[in-house]
């Protein structure tokens, strides 16, 4: 069977995950796959966070100050300039759309896309295109467990199944029911069949064939990064505002064996001929014995490799970041290493559930910073109950630790309905008097809504001071392995 995999996600500095494991799994069982990637044929993708102009920090402002202003006139104009400059749109797709038609032409039996929830305009497209010569379409992603937003999806015109949760144990029962057979698959709503229950969390990872990034434009990409995951969800997992554990593969911590990790490792280094790694784990070192075991061994797997980790600092330890651990990490390859500072208001910090503290957080950004790992930080405006003084807080911990970190990402507060800041906004919202007008967007999966905190007495001058020390941050170049993951997530 031909089956033509859309890889919406688009990134622009490696090969999609997901789509590899689809395309492998596929292929294994005998189908002819091909995947069809927009970067590759020129279709830009979302900009990630790399070093900004000198008067960046000005742009960062007005983004800040029209997304928060109290006139609705001022954010709906916002809006729309941003949806107009947006890669999701059908317009903007002009290219993906055509490579489609192409497949189709070459006689694809059924399309699979990959997409977030904003691709929604050119997966109609999509849908319609096959829908003309007869091929069915399965729409997946993670925000499909919510079953309003599948629903939604299910409408498009040619549109014959959303898949929610994970793939890899349902992948080809589900080929073949849309292909004929029409029986249940968990995981897989059809117009026919809408009630979606997501599939369960997949375990059995080490049974698994390695990711296929063969069709990817390895030439387009400014490195020859590899994209791995030794294991799905977070071993802290309790973050309030984290949508991550809640979609489809982060809903409970399951993990790889290190040897079937190594094995990637060496296999994908080979094939590609790299040593460039990013591990997209929420929290690398949710199991230490792969954490521990990609730190003893990943320059005998490949020997000169480099390599990225997101990993969670706990405030009473035990996280296996200890200073000589850092240290070995970097002689094992470990360049830039991310962890979510968020707050460094205490009380900001225990209402979203973090586990740790600006102190815990010092330590770590300075120990790894001597340790010689480039470090990245995260950060959120706009929690409810924030105040004017937890931003300065935040402010001040940026400027006194400059030296040790090199980026910083800021995000305004989202959220998402089935988080448990979500739940608990809809369940007892006089709890939360910050938030108002709260409502499902079935475009973007996020609720809308108002937030007022951001317009609480001196919090906008305070975002101002936060923003002007994340510029001053983000402006400092990256030197040696760290310059390879610029623009990496």
């Amino acid at each position: 069977m031909r089956i033509a995999i859309v890889d919406l996600n688009n990134f622009s500095r490696y090969p999609t995950l997901s789509v590899g494991q689809i395309a492998a799994i596929l292929r294994r069982a005998g189908h002819e796959v091909e995947v069809i990637s927009p970067f590759a044929v020129g279709v830009g993708s979302y900009r990630r966070v790399t070093r900004p102009h000198a008067l960046g920090y000005y742009e960062s402002v007005l983004r800040h100050a029209t997304a928060v202003s109290g006139a609705r006139a001022v954010r709906e104009l916002r809006r729309k300039v941003a949806a107009a400059r947006s890669p999701a749109r059908a317009r903007s797709q002009a290219a993906t759309l055509a490579e489609v038609q192409g497949a189709l032409g070459r006689g694809t039996d059924l399309l699979l896309i990959s997409a977030y929830s904003m691709y929604r305009e050119v997966c109609g497209a999509i849908a319609a295109k096959a829908a003309r010569r007869g091929v069915p379409v399965v729409v997946g992603g993670p925000m499909f467990g919510m079953p309003e937003i599948a629903a939604h999806w299910l409408e498009l015109p040619g549109i014959s199944g959303v898949f929610a949760g994970e793939a890899e144990g349902h992948l080809l029962d589900l080929v073949d029911s849309v292909m004929g057979g029409g029986h249940p698959v968990p995981g897989l709503a059809t117009p026919g069949r809408p009630e979606l229950v997501p599939a369960a969390p997949f375990a059995d990872f080490d049974a698994l064939p390695f990711p296929d990034y063969a069709d990817f434009p390895w030439d387009r990409y400014p490195n020859r990064i590899v994209p791995m995951m030794t294991g799905r969800g977070c071993g802290w997992g309790v973050c309030t505002f984290c949508s991550d554990v809640r979609t489809s593969a982060g809903r409970t911590f399951r993990s790889r064996s290190f040897p079937n990790v190594r094995d990637e490792m060496a296999w994908q280094s080979r094939r590609h001929r790299t040593g460039i790694f990013t591990f997209l784990d929420l929290k690398l070192n949710s199991d230490l014995a792969v954490w521990h075991g990609l730190i003893d061994e990943a320059q005998s797997v490949a020997p000169g490799c480099e390599w990225t980790a997101s990993v969670h600092v706990q405030a009473n330890g035990g996280n296996g970041l200890e200073p000589d651990v850092l240290k070995a990490a970097r002689r094992a390859g470990l360049s830039r290493i991310t962890t979510g500072l968020e707050s460094a208001a205490q009380g900001v910090l225990n209402a979203m559930g973090r586990g740790t503290n600006a102190e815990a957080l010092s330590r770590f950004v300075r120990q790894a910073s001597e340790a010689g790992i480039s470090v990245r930080m995260t950060s959120i405006l706009g929690y409810p109950g924030e105040t004017a003084e937890d931003v300065r807080l935040t402010a001040r911990f940026l400027a006194e630790h400059r030296p040790y970190i090199d980026r910083v990402v800021v995000n305004r507060l989202a959220i998402v309905g089935d988080t448990p800041l979500g739940q608990a906004i809809r369940r007892n919202p006089a709890r939360y008097p910050q938030i108002g007008a709260l409502a499902q967007n079935l475009e973007t999966g996020l609720m809308d809504h108002e937030n007022a905190t951001f317009r609480s007495p001196g919090h906008l001058s305070a975002a101002m001071r936060m923003l002007r020390e994340v510029h001053r941050i983000n402006r400092k170049p990256l030197k040696g392995a760290s310059l390879t993951f610029e623009g990496v997530m």
